[in-house]
């Protein structure tokens, strides 16, 4: 039986499906019209629940950039007796696009639903800034945090990493950092949803079923790592696909659509974590295509994809 999108899916989505198939493939390199193009399908912020407050704080970087962090959290959080968990987040967008602004309305339900605060990364893009400026960025907020843990009464033993796409791929590179550094306390856990991990995937196994397409994740990856791209100058830190050894890395959540480009270099990610015995919580979704969340939140394996994620956020 040939590979298709789950039924509920393809329900919710057909208007999607239609602006993908008038858009055609964009061509390779052309950031700014995958800026404009996936940059459309963004929500706007609804408004917080009364129980719930959002704050900016600022880390500042080597260069004096200040990157923002938007910290979302029930109110009182901070007065709680015991030291809370805590979220760093990264989001996705190919290292191209997105904001942490943009990607900020799933973090509203999934404090409401978990009590667990987010801080949420707003790296800086990559052409205008390759790597190890995105990199850097997210190192310098999740250093920022346990500088200031204090002040806002988080648990470093419970800190946790978490990202989409190529957000997931800087949290799996920070832990990276974390353990190749002695970071202390270390990582709790890493959160992983359908990461961006490896700059030599250009195998289409789906066809045009694909959502994020070997032209879109060429033009990211260069975008990111300039000439470096799928060579073996490149190192674990930009592409987490690449690191020989997960000895020592905290347990993983990772999860994945089987209609997604990146779930073989997923699988194989896990499969190392595995191998290692490190505990892993892996889920690979039938019929569901790169971000599928986005465009099906009414589904039933949109629902279950959210509580399999917020079980993780709870368990650490």
């Amino acid at each position: 039986m040939p590979l298709q999108y789950d039924p509920e899916f393809i329900k919710e989505a057909a208007p999607l499906l239609q602006v993908l198939g008038a858009a055609g493939q964009l061509p390779e390199h052309d950031v700014n019209s995958r800026r404009a193009f996936f940059g459309s399908f963004t929500s706007q912020m609804p408004p917080l629940p009364e129980n719930i407050e959002k704050i900016i704080h600022h880390a500042s970087a080597s260069d004096g950039y200040q990157v923002p962090i938007f910290h979302v959290r029930t109110k009182g959080a901070q007065d709680h007796e015991e030291r809370q968990p805590a979220i760093i987040h990264f989001h996705g967008g190919g290292y191209i696009f997105l904001s942490a602004e943009q990607c900020f309305p799933p973090h509203i339900a999934a404090v409401s639903q978990t009590g667990v605060q987010i801080l949420s990364i707003d790296y800086r893009l990559a052409p205008e800034n390759p790597y190890p400026v995105p990199f850097n960025d997210s190192w310098t907020a999740l250093e920022w945090v346990y500088e200031n843990a204090k002040e806002l009464n988080i648990d470093t033993s419970r800190i946790a990493v978490m990202g989409e796409s190529a957000g997931g791929g800087l949290a799996a590179a920070l832990t990276l950092k974390a353990r190749d550094t002695g970071l202390s306390p270390p990582i709790a856990k890493q959160i992983l949803v359908y990461p961006m991990l490896d700059d030599r995937t250009t195998t289409n196994h789906v066809g045009e079923m694909a959502f994020w397409t070997p032209a879109d994740n060429i033009t990211g990856w260069t975008a990111y790592l300039g000439t470096d791209r799928a060579t073996d100058r490149v190192e674990a830190y930009s592409a987490p696909a690449r690191v020989e050894n997960v000895e020592g890395l905290p347990p993983l959540y990772l999860d994945c659509g089987q209609l997604d480009l990146f779930v073989h270099e997923d699988l194989e990610y896990a499969r190392r974590f595995v191998a290692a015995n490190i505990p892993v919580d892996l889920h690979i979704y039938p019929g569901l295509p790169h971000g599928f969340e986005a465009f099906s939140a009414g589904t039933d394996v949109t629902r279950r994809a959210y509580e399999n994620r917020y079980k993780a956020m709870l368990s650490f």
